[in-house]
């Protein structure tokens, strides 16, 4: 088995289980916080992957402006995801993630020159309806969630979308070293920025919330590694697809483990997004 599919699927069940677990502490601790402390775990790793890497060795300036892009594109989207995470069903919010390969397999097209397989093509319609069917499905009743999760999961999916792209083209100028450095120090300032609005809104550091939020942040400390390198080493129209079947464990840990319950609908669009997803990777 090559490398590039060993950490892709490494991703998928590290963000899988991250993310299922990632609910309730999210909720009981708000996302500012949440943002605080994946801000914190995860820049000391990146850093030292700059500095162990030699990773000052490759920069260029192009490079650093691609790095810098993807930096901001991928921490933004993470933000918006855990607003998303703070007022959604779980189930719904990962399932919604796997539109987002489609905006970075559109960028492969036009600016890396992928070209793509019919096959490929239906994948990007069922992940494109999956997500369609998710956004305009809700609970029925009390346990109607409302759609203040839709604007900000819309954004994620955008701005993970334009990563995607932006990522490869900046590990090809840097490598994945001097990626993570640039990463880390761009992506550090505004995580803890935008928290720290988020903090003077109220709330605390609740310990249990926090004890409950370790886990799944490790797991994403883990996954963003393992994600650098399946984008860096793989086919990137493959790579990312591949990655975002991760929802499918996310729900199956909601389901069997926080028995959360999912009606028929969404079942059907979770179930056409993962169907897209596969199919992308064949």
């Amino acid at each position: 088995m090559e490398l590039w599919l060993v950490c892709a699927l490494l991703t998928v069940l590290c963000y899988g289980v991250g993310e299922g677990l990632s609910k309730e502490p999210t909720v009981r601790l708000g996302s500012a916080r949440m943002l605080v402390l994946y801000a914190v775990g995860s820049a000391p790793i990146y850093a030292a992957w700059f500095f162990f890497g030699s990773g000052w060795e490759r920069l260029t300036q192009i490079g650093m402006a691609l790095a810098v892009a993807s930096a901001v594109c991928g921490c933004f989207g993470t933000i918006f995801w855990f607003r998303a995470m703070e007022s959604g069903t779980a189930s719904v919010v990962s399932g919604f993630t796997a539109a987002y390969p489609v905006i970075t397999i559109a960028a492969a097209v036009v600016i890396l020159g992928v070209s793509l397989v019919p096959l490929q093509l239906v994948a990007i319609a069922f992940l494109l309806i999956g997500a369609v069917v998710l956004g305009l499905h809700d609970h029925p009743g009390e346990a109607a969630v409302g759609k203040a999760w839709l604007a900000p999961m819309l954004l994620a999916i955008v701005l993970w979308g334009a990563w995607g792209i932006l990522e490869r083209m900046s590990i090809d100028a840097l490598g994945f070293a001097g990626n993570a450095g640039i990463y880390v120090l761009v992506s550090t300032p505004i995580y803890l920025a935008v928290a720290s609005r988020g903090l003077r809104e109220g709330g605390s550091w609740d310990r249990a919330g926090i004890r409950e939020a370790i886990p799944s942040l490790f797991l994403f400390s883990i996954a963003g590694i393992t994600i650098f390198l399946a984008i860096g080493l793989g086919p990137i129209a493959i790579v990312v697809p591949l990655t975002t079947a991760y929802p499918i464990v996310a729900i199956l840990v909601r389901r069997f483990w926080m028995d959360e319950r999912l009606t028929f609908p969404q079942k059907f669009a979770i179930g056409l997004a993962m169907v897209g997803a596969f199919l992308a990777t064949l």
